[in-house]
């Protein structure tokens, strides 16, 4: 006799159901094990003291486990939910929950073993905080790889979504193209791990952070001595140097030493009979009162910007007299254009100040006027100002010079492999030796940065001057000088040595270098230049021009977004109309 469907139903059901509750039951009996583990063989290890706050604790532990297996067992909104078909789904998030559910297990019972055994409370807290962001970390980093990596950047529930609209439109319903779209790869491929920009180094900093006060809270609660406090030391001196290394890496070496200037004391000079000269707090107005006897150092000169910023915050909102220099002054002093500067004895490391009425190494609105007007008369080619300068504020490199007046540049020793070979030379077997300067790929590993970039250019040099100065990145928009070639042949430069001069000499010959490489240098068929003259009426393709100057990480950068928005500054200020 054959069973009705709903007969063979409800006994599927129920062997089902069958089968969920030993499922149940095994896990229950595997708790009350090791609980029953736990309570004979580790508790009366323990000091008698401690026996009832141990077994109670392990109780605890143990009671709260089965009343999460039975709530999930019994909860309809947990046992039938099916969130998605993806078969990675299950490795990354419950495997990940499982590992980081015994990494806080294991946090949470070692706090306790040193709490009780050692009577520690500090490093109880210490070493579950440290175990428990390591829990943390491995969670968001699973999600993160999953999210774009396999996702490509959308939620489970989105691609359910895509599915479900691919298939009403395959049956003929109606929808809006833009539900039918999905991404074929991941947007940020080229980023490591897969991941958005600064998400690794965000991850590594909060963990060097959370390390270093887990340390902190740990050295609280001990008194060191000898061979352990100069470990101690030694572990607060590498947390120290990773972090400052991680903000080195976000804002620039420029931060640390501002904040070297701010830590350690600084050395005053002393003068009339040993009075200490303060300039931690400097006005503008000291600043001229007092440049031809004391140049300012970095540190100085920040804090007498910010005392600026202060004084101006404060006269604005009715909390200060203005009773300080004019706002004409004001802009003077704090403008990095020299057409009505004062001459000023502010030596910053980016550049240097040499103003002789006649040459400047800074470029000038005047300077970017020339060179437009020329281009205008010459070539035919308008180019407003505005857009001239939302250029150069994005494009450049801060300033052009060093502070001992030599152009900034940056040496590749990639190019000057390259540069070796196409001159006829073998760089691998020069590079024994030069292993900081030719190697076959690219690499930051090499870089000192500032006035020390040149003790590795003047060692190139003595091997190629021509490949050398081919390998170079120089002056306010860092041009490699391997462009001679091609991209700003138009400069006409004699040799490799002129153009070198030129650089040192002045940011004007930084843009015209600027000025001739957008004119030659071409993307989708047209010329960087084409796209932001005058003759797009005003409807300038940033996009494109970030495009073919940047490459194709502009997006993630947001160059074009930068330069349409430094572009709208500009031409609202009205002073380029002067």
């Amino acid at each position: 006799m054959e069973k009705s469907p709903s007969s063979v139903e409800n006994q599927d059901t129920k062997s089902s159901f069958i089968s969920e509750r030993n499922y149940l039951i095994i896990h229950i009996i595997s708790i009350i094990v090791i609980a029953l583990a736990a309570l004979i063989f580790i508790v009366p290890s323990m000091e008698s003291a401690n026996h009832a706050f141990a077994i109670g604790f392990v109780i605890i532990v143990a009671l709260s486990f089965i009343y999460g297996l039975i709530a999930r067992h019994i909860s309809p909104k947990v046992k039938d939910r099916n969130p998605n078909f993806n078969p990675y789904h299950t490795f990354f998030f419950k495997g990940t929950v499982i590992l980081s559910v015994i990494l806080v297990i294991f946090a949470i019972l070692g706090a306790l073993f040193i709490y009780i055994e050692h009577d520690n409370l500090f490093q109880a807290v210490g070493l579950a905080t440290t175990v428990i962001w390591i829990a943390l970390f491995l969670i968001y980093f699973m999600w993160s790889v999953y999210h774009y990596n396999i996702n490509y950047g959308l939620t489970d529930q989105d691609w359910q979504r895509i599915y479900d609209f691919r298939d009403m439109h395959s049956k003929g319903i109606p929808v809006k193209a833009s539900d039918l779209e999905m991404p074929e790869h991941n947007p940020y491929k080229s980023q490591t791990f897969g991941l958005p920009p600064g998400t690794v180094r965000g991850m590594i900093a909060f963990t060097l952070l959370m390390g270093g006060m887990s340390l902190l809270i740990v050295s609280f609660g001990t008194q060191y001595s000898g061979v352990d406090a100069a470990l101690l030391s030694q572990q607060f001196e590498f947390f120290e140097t990773a972090f400052l290394m991680m903000i080195a890496f976000y804002f620039g070496d420029k931060s640390l030493k501002y904040l070297r200037e701010r830590w350690v004391p600084k050395q005053s000079n002393t003068q009339n009979g040993g009075q200490v000269q303060n300039n931690q707090s400097v006005s503008p107005s000291s600043i001229q009162e007092s440049k031809a006897m004391f140049p300012m150092d970095n540190l100085e000169i920040d804090n007498a910007y910010f005392d600026n910023e202060d004084r101006i915050f404060s006269i604005e909102n009715g909390l200060q007299s203005e009773d300080a220099p004019p706002a004409s002054q004001q802009r003077s002093l704090l403008s990095t254009s020299f057409e009505a500067q004062p001459e000023l004895s502010l030596h910053r490391e980016e550049y240097v100040q040499i103003k002789d009425n006649t040459n400047s190494k800074l470029l000038s609105d005047m300077d970017i006027r020339i060179a437009l007007d020329e281009l205008e008369a010459q070539e035919n080619i308008k180019i407003s100002l505005p857009v001239i300068k939302a250029l150069v504020k994005v494009e450049s490199a801060g300033r052009g010079h060093l502070s001992d007046g030599r152009a900034k540049i940056l040496f590749e020793g990639h190019k000057f492999w390259y540069w070796l070979n196409a001159f006829g030379k073998d760089p691998e077997a020069l590079s024994v030796g030069h292993e900081d300067i030719i190697y076959k790929k690219w690499t930051r590993a090499h870089y000192r940065v500032g006035l020390k970039e040149y003790d590795r250019l003047e060692e190139a040099k003595k091997i190629d001057p021509k490949a050398a100065i081919y390998s170079t990145s120089w002056g306010l928009f860092q041009i490699l000088g391997e462009n001679m070639e091609h991209n700003i042949k138009s400069r006409n430069y004699k040799d490799v040595a002129e153009f070198e001069a030129k650089q040192h000499e002045s940011e004007y010959f930084h843009f015209l270098d600027f000025l001739a490489f957008i004119k030659i240098k071409k993307v989708r068929g047209k010329a960087l230049i084409e796209y932001i003259s005058e003759s797009n009426e005003g409807n300038y393709d940033w996009e494109s021009f970030a495009y073919g100057y940047n490459g194709s990480g502009y997006k993630v950068n947001e160059y074009h977004l930068k330069m349409k928005h430094f572009y709208e500054q500009f031409k609202n200020e009205q002073t380029w109309k002067a």
